[in-house]
Formats: structure tokens, C-alpha cells, sequence
């Protein structure tokens, strides 16, 4: 289940669904394939959709991951950053995935989870690929504009699907409805 950033581009044969009877016993070799950089504070179940997710996104498998679910206000899920990222190389950044404790994604199926994880981690490649300058530039954005915010949040679901995570995104997204979902997959050339 390990691609490079070129074969996840090419192939195109992945499950369609995620359920967790069938994943759950894979879970001990998802942990030892891809899951030594995660972290989690307060882990509660979200482990397996978490390493699924991850494992369609090969440029960050050996980027340092925690995933947190505290008491929060706000989002039930939203990708951040440790402040530290914008003194770091690329190499050093690591990428935070909050989630509201008692909110609704902890109690979604394993694929809308994956779907929901797999978003926030397509974020991580928009910071990643936009750097120092280009990163603050979005917030700033993302902030003060929701032109810019809803912008922002279709470009992830657009790389989740370009990372095959299309099927999953057609099962919960927010920002993307499933018509422009099915029209971006067929122009990509995916067989569904």
C-alpha cells in the first residue's frame, strides 16, 4: 500500500470503500509500514483511518504527524501546524490534526473518517508545497476572505482525489459537491 508520489498519480485501483471489519486486522501492518511519525494524544479509534489516509499520501510518510483530540471550540477537524514549521526545513515541519473530542467524526464509518483525515492531510501538501511565505500568504487569506477560504478548501479535496481518495470524498465532503467530484475524477481519467 506504499506508492511514491508517481505512483500514486498512475494507479488508480483502490478500495472504494473502507469498512472497518475488513481494515481492522490490517492495522498492526499499516502501523509498522507508514506509522512510526504519528503521534496521537488521546487516540480514541482514530488510529486506522488515520494510517489509511496517510497511506495515499507517499510525500508525507516520513513527516512527523500528531494527531490530537482535546476539547476544543470550532471545526471538529481542522489540519494545522506547529508554529516551529516556519523556522524548520521541510524535513523537520510537523503537521497537526486537531479534532473536537465528542464531535460527530468520531463517530463516522472508517471511510468517511479516512475521507475526512485524508482532506486535512491534503492541506498539509498545500503547506508544503507553498513554504514559508506562501503558507502565511494563505492564512491570511483563508482569514479575512471566504473567497480565499472556500478556494483553499476545494484545492484539497481537488489533491485528495488527485491522491485517489476520490471514492472516499464522494462518500463526505464539504466543499465540493459530488457532481464537481465525478466531473474532476473523469477528467483525471479514473474509472468511475
Amino acid at each position: 500500500m506504499l506508492f511514491t508520489e508517481a505512483q500514486a498519480q498512475e494507479t488508480r485501483h483502490f478500495p472504494d470503500y473502507y469498512d472497518a471489519a475488513t481494515w481492522k486486522p490490517k492495522l498492526d501492518s499499516l502501523r509498522e509500514a507508514i506509522g512510526q511519525k504519528v503521534t496521537y494524544k488521546n487516540k480514541k479509534g482514530i488510529e486506522l483511518a488515520t494510517l489509511i489516509a496517510l497511506s495515499y499520501y507517499p510525500l508525507l510518510q516520513d513527516k512527523k504527524i500528531r494527531i490530537v483530540i482535546k476539547d476544543q471550540k470550532g471545526a471538529p477537524v481542522e489540519a494545522s501546524f506547529s508554529m516551529w514549521n516556519f523556522f524548520k526545513s521541510k524535513k523537520g515541519k510537523i503537521y497537526i490534526i486537531i479534532i473536537e473530542e465528542g464531535s460527530f467524526l468520531e463517530q463516522l464509518p472508517l471511510n468517511k473518517q479516512v475521507s475526512a483525515l485524508s482532506h486535512e492531510m491534503a492541506h498539509f501538501v498545500q503547506y508544503y508545497n507553498k513554504g514559508y511565505l506562501g503558507t502565511l500568504t494563505t492564512l491570511v487569506g483563508w482569514t479575512f476572505s471566504k473567497k480565499a477560504r472556500r478556494r483553499f478548501e476545494k484545492g484539497a479535496d481537488l489533491i485528495a482525489i488527485d491522491h485517489n481518495l476520490g471514492p472516499q470524498l464522494l462518500d463526505f465532503a464539504f466543499y465540493t459537491s459530488d457532481a464537481e467530484i465525478k466531473a474532476y475524477m473523469k477528467a483525471q481519467g479514473y474509472d468511475n
